[in-house]
């Protein structure tokens, strides 16, 4: 059956073409473990932001338009703001907010530049100069000044206008609003 008598050697170029696998088998499984490792932070980085980017967003209340003693237009609005389901704190001084017009006229409004045109007020579960919504209580009023915020001046009758509050993060709150087909000197409307 077996010759037990004769023995098989290995030369040493078998040898050093062994070496030469296992250094490059070695080798590609580094570079690949780096490659996965690299890859999984990105993947997890990304996944964060996204989810971000579509939780981290305020919920837009009642919107009130007031108008002043002059004219028969709204010059300033007031929205009630919350923190949506499941969205992480949000500084609303560092968020943008857009208010366009049917005519396509619009205005982004910066609330880190708005000394003149942007003021927040505190109302539920906030102290004093806190302009971080932190928990779902949480009720801050923001009021935009239309005749000071520059592009967008104040609104007129019986129109459609669009406000969108967008988070640091990205994430979006659009609303619609359309104002009073009448608007008198001196008086407040729920927009809606």
């Amino acid at each position: 059956m077996f010759e037990t008598e004769s023995r098989g050697q290995v030369g040493i170029g078998t040898l050093i073409v062994f070496i030469a696998m296992v250094l490059v088998a070695a080798i590609a499984a580094g570079v690949l473990i780096n490659t996965a490792g690299l890859l999984q932070a990105q993947a997890q980085q990304t996944g964060e932001e996204t989810t971000a980017e579509v939780s981290d967003i305020v919920q837009l209340g009642e919107i009130v338009g007031i108008a002043n003693s002059t004219d028969e237009n709204i010059d300033s609005v007031n929205v009630s703001m919350r923190l949506a389901s499941g969205s992480d704190p949000i500084n609303l001084s560092q968020m943008s907010y857009t208010i366009s017009s049917p005519t396509g006229e619009a205005t982004v409004l910066s609330g880190e530049n708005s000394s003149s045109y942007l003021t927040f007020d505190q109302k539920q579960s906030l102290e004093d100069g806190a302009l971080v919504l932190e928990d779902q209580e949480d009720l801050m009023i923001v009021s935009f000044d239309l005749n000071d915020a520059p592009g967008i001046g104040a609104l007129d009758e019986d129109e459609q206008y669009s406000i969108i509050a967008q988070a640091p993060a990205g994430g979006q709150t659009y609303k619609q609003v359309s104002t009073p087909r009448n608007i008198d000197n001196d008086s407040s409307y729920i927009l809606s």
